[in-house]
This record gives structure tokens, sequence and C-alpha cells, in this order.
């Protein structure tokens, strides 16, 4: 009990920047696993916050086929619908349409899917844990190459307490608490910020570039893998044409 109250605290307090839980957590005997559970903690919070927002959702929306047979008894009752599904090959064409349409609408307008939020929650940790580890590295390999003085271990401990603005997340069935992926996004970015300036002990400066640099380095990684699959694809376009060479 003590273990999880201990977690729900920093939990709280790194949520609002305040500096004793990035320090607390730096001192921990074991910051690398004191991480894991709090990313593992977070994200499976998350997931259930939102499964409750999946489920009343679910509840309250109407069934979609009850929305198409109101929507089709109002076209029915309109003037031109017998002259029209009069005419040869409308009444087909319009069935086709019309059941297309219906197949589509659900995933255009994320109609709630109880079964999708209940995969989320083994899903949102083990994402939460890549995207930890992965940020986690390249910021000490900068951190380090900035002169920082924390360990890799401390590093990845207490940048685990920027997974906390991810909580509210779990909260966007609540009109005010919905803040969107902008505002999530720079929030976690100050959390980053404040984690690696007191790990490793940077002036604002060297904390600003610890913590936008593995950024810069996402883009080039994406940048490089993408140049990789267009040479592919151009590489397997050229092979397929008529006369190439095998």
């Amino acid at each position: 009990m003590g273990h999880r109250t201990l977690s729900m605290r920093l939990i709280f307090e790194a949520l609002f920047l305040q500096d004793g839980a990035y320090d607390e957590l730096r001192q921990d005997d074991n910051p690398f696993v004191e991480g894991l559970f709090l990313v593992v903690l977070i994200g499976a919070i998350t997931a259930l916050l939102a499964w409750v927002g999946q489920m009343l959702a679910w509840a309250s929306a109407p069934q979609l086929d009850a929305i198409k047979q109101l929507i089709l008894s109002a076209y029915q009752r309109m003037p031109w619908w017998a002259q029209t599904m009069s005419v040869p090959g409308v009444s087909e064409q319009f069935q086709r349409y019309w059941n297309l349409g219906w197949q589509v609408f659900p995933v255009l307008f994320r109609a709630p899917n109880p079964m999708s939020a209940t995969a989320n929650i083994v899903l949102w940790p083990a994402l939460g844990i890549a995207s930890w580890l992965v940020y986690g590295l390249l910021a000490h390999l900068f951190a380090r190459m900035l002169k920082g003085v924390g360990t890799l271990n401390q590093t990845l401990g207490v940048t685990a307490l920027a997974s906390t603005p991810l909580l509210l997340r779990g909260l966007e069935f609540i009109p005010f608490l919905a803040l969107g992926t902008v505002v999530l996004s720079t929030w976690q970015l100050m959390c980053r910020y404040k984690a690696l300036r007191i790990v490793h002990g940077f002036t604002w400066g060297r904390a600003f570039w610890a913590t936008v640099l593995p950024y810069a380095a996402y883009i080039l990684i994406w940048l490089v893998l993408g140049g990789l699959m267009t040479l592919v694809i151009l590489g397997a376009i050229a092979a397929l044409r008529p006369g190439a060479s095998l």
C-alpha cells in the first residue's frame, strides 16, 4: 500500500511540475524500477478511464441500425422519393451506395467501441513503456553530450514522471477536461524539461536542448526510414516495368 500511495503522490506532484517529486525519484534506490511501475500504472489508469468514457458513450448512443432506419424513413417521405425510385436501375444503385456509406460511417465518426477500449488496457501501458524507453535513452545520450551529471538509471526513472499528463487523455469524455493532443504534448514536454534539468543539474539552456534534441532525432530517423522505403518502392516499380531486366 505504501508503494502505491507513494507512486500516486509522485504522479500528482509531477503533473503540476513540483520539483520535489522529480528530485525524490532521482534519489530513489532504483529510479528505473520505480519509473517502470509508474509508466505501467499511468497507462493502465488512463486506459481504464478511457474505457469508462467509451462505455458511457456506447450506452447512451442510439443504435446504428435505428439511426439508419430513421434517416431512410425520412427520405421515403420526401416528395421526390417515389418518382426517383421508379426510374430503372436507380433503386439498385441507391441501395448499393447506401449500404457502402453505412459501412464507412462508423469508421469516420469514431463510434464508441468497447472492445477497442478494453484492448487498450493492455496496449496503452505497453506503448507507454516503449515511448518512455526510447525518449529516455535518447535524452540521456544528449544530456551526457551536454555534460550532464545524472546516470542512465536516474534519467529513465525521472523521465517516467513525464507520462503523468497523459492521465488527462483518459478524461476526455468530460468536456472541460478534453484538452487536446497539442496541450497534452506541450505539458509532457514541460515535464521532460523539468526531469532532465533536475537529474543532470542543467542550466535552463542545456535542459532545453537535452529535452528537444530527441525530437529532432525522431524526425531524422523517420526521414531516413521514409527515404529508404521510397527507394525500395521505386526499385520495385522499376523492376515491374515491361522490359525490365531481371
